[in-house]
């Protein structure tokens, strides 16, 4: 019997250690996958906005200028003051096919404010705005100097329209420790 024995002191600290590093190890791998995950989840996150917000506004410029009646409707209306923080445009469009623009959604204004998009349905600056897109700065290279939104080919006559959307992540970026920002 004097064969059996049980660890001894020093053993068992060794084992001890052993066993703390490689929890420790493991902890930290754990925090890093946790952070890369959150990452991926806030990248499409920013995809996913810009991308709904530019899914919202497309179709309505596509519809700009619909005339039937050869009434002779301005597509848009542009941004009547560049300077400002807000950037807007009015869609104009016969969609009822009476010969005006008179009829509930026939002239929607679209701007850009802050962080978020909105829209009023009946192109009253002063009527109720309707948020459509939300963590949207239009600040691409993070500058703090909101970008065009609305970048027409003419300013006189415009007959095309671009439309950039920048969306940017509410929280920074775990990684990095900067915002995500996704144009489209």
């Amino acid at each position: 019997m004097r064969n059996q024995r049980g660890f001894s002191t020093l053993e068992m600290l060794v084992a001890t250690a052993v066993l703390v590093a490689a929890f420790g190890g493991l902890s930290g791998l754990l925090l890093q996958n946790a952070r890369i995950n959150k990452q991926q989840r806030l990248r499409a996150e920013v995809q996913a906005d810009a991308r709904a917000c530019l899914a919202l506004i497309v179709p309505k410029l596509r519809s700009a200028g619909w005339d039937p009646t050869g009434i002779g409707i301005a597509p848009v209306t542009l941004d009547p003051d560049t300077t400002d923080d807000v950037d807007e445009i009015t869609v104009l469009a016969d969609l009822d096919e009476d010969g005006s623009l008179s009829s509930s959604g026939e002239q929607l204004l679209i701007r850009g404010v802050g962080d978020r998009v909105e829209w009023q349905p009946d192109g009253d600056p002063y009527g109720t705005f309707q948020v459509i897109a939300v963590h949207i700065t239009n600040d691409a290279d993070g500058d703090g100097v909101r970008e065009p939104m609305f970048v027409p080919d003419s300013t006189s006559d415009p007959t095309r329209v671009t439309v950039r959307v920048t969306a940017r992540s509410p929280d920074r970026d775990p990684v990095s420790g900067d915002y995500i920002r996704y144009t489209v």
